[in-house]
């Protein structure tokens, strides 16, 4: 048998209800970087960002294997070795919008949309859990 002492229980949880709405708080911020600027500048000038340790430059390094740098533009090698252009938030956001809208296709799950924006030539990081989130949305 147990026994349990009283200073061995846990001191209850006090909660504050407020009546606003909890999303009327929440400061959505953008940033101005995109997400392989860190990569862009390593590929175009060897240089390690200020603020990398030693694990963060041998994952950069280890990262900008698979990519390509033509001019100005950023691509991810594929297992293929097609090229898929790096495009930012914004832009991924406007691609998906006119992909699954219909203009390329019937609408498809988030899967088969991210497949078919690789077909199309597009790459970004977390593009597979964004098509997923933007069908979601909609169906």
């Amino acid at each position: 048998m147990v026994s349990i002492m009283k200073e061995d229980l846990i001191e209850p949880l006090e909660i504050e209800i407020t009546g606003g709405l909890a999303n009327c708080n929440a400061i959505k911020t953008t940033n101005a970087k995109p997400w392989y600027e860190d990569i862009k500048n390593f590929l175009q000038t060897s240089q390690y960002p200020p603020f990398a340790d030693r694990r963060d430059r041998k994952m950069l390094r280890r990262l900008a294997i698979h990519y390509f740098l033509s001019g100005e533009t950023l691509y991810r090698r594929s297992f293929d070795s097609t090229l898929l252009r790096c495009i930012d938030e914004h832009e991924a956001r406007r691609l998906m919008e006119e992909v699954h809208g219909g203009n390329y296709g019937p609408h498809m799950k988030g899967l088969i949309l991210a497949k078919k924006l690789m077909r199309l030539g597009y790459y970004w990081s977390t593009m597979e859990t964004d098509c997923i989130k933007h069908v979601r949305r909609y169906h």
